[in-house]
């Protein structure tokens, strides 16, 4: 099954993550950054942006991911890799119809999902993938919340749905394998 790397990680949404989970959640999305690059595994950024224009919604959300802004843009220490870049206007990522048609067009089945803010963008993803029919992996160390509490509850309550939780060490096979998920390292989670 192809799979994609799918990175959900901007300046403005590390603002209220636990400042303790930023460092990790990064370096786990690097890791995985140059695991997928050596396994030909597209990796695709997402940016939610929105326009200046929408003055009572931009008030509403504290002028965050302003279009143009440099709370907009993806956070400086992630990896830039060669990949596809889609911007969405609400939490999850397939609000913007050009990344399903992106995913079928390429065959891929298989989502790789990572990012901040677990209990907002990085959920919502996930459900609008299952709506969608692909599978999902969550990796549990690149994935950041406002306190780990939240963070860990954001966790099992995805782990009730049909997708797999693992860590970044677990996700790749060697590169011999064509990047595909380790089917010896985990359990899939109902």
């Amino acid at each position: 099954m192809k799979q994609a790397l799918i990175l959900d990680i901007q300046n403005d949404y590390l603002l209220p993550i636990a400042k303790h989970q930023i460092e990790p959640t990064l370096n786990g999305i690097n890791d995985l950054i140059k695991s997928a690059e050596k396994s030909n595994v597209p990796i695709i950024y997402i940016r939610k942006v929105f326009e200046r224009t929408q003055i009572l919604s931009n008030l509403l959300r504290k002028f965050t991911a302003l279009k143009g802004s440099k709370g907009a843009e993806l956070d400086e220490r992630l990896i830039r890799a060669k990949g596809a870049y889609f911007s969405k206007k609400k939490a999850d990522a397939f609000s913007n119809p050009s990344l399903s048609t992106y995913l079928n067009n390429n065959d891929i089945k298989d989502l790789i999902v990572t990012g901040v803010f677990i209990e907002g963008c990085v959920t919502a993803t996930v459900e609008g993938a299952l709506a969608r029919k692909f599978a999902v992996t969550v990796v549990e160390d690149a994935v950041a919340g406002a306190t780990d509490q939240s963070k860990e509850a954001a966790l099992t309550k995805l782990a009730t749905q049909n997708i797999l939780i693992l860590s970044s060490e677990q996700i790749f096979k060697s590169e011999t394998d064509k990047g595909e998920i380790c089917n010896d390292a985990f359990t899939k989670i109902n």
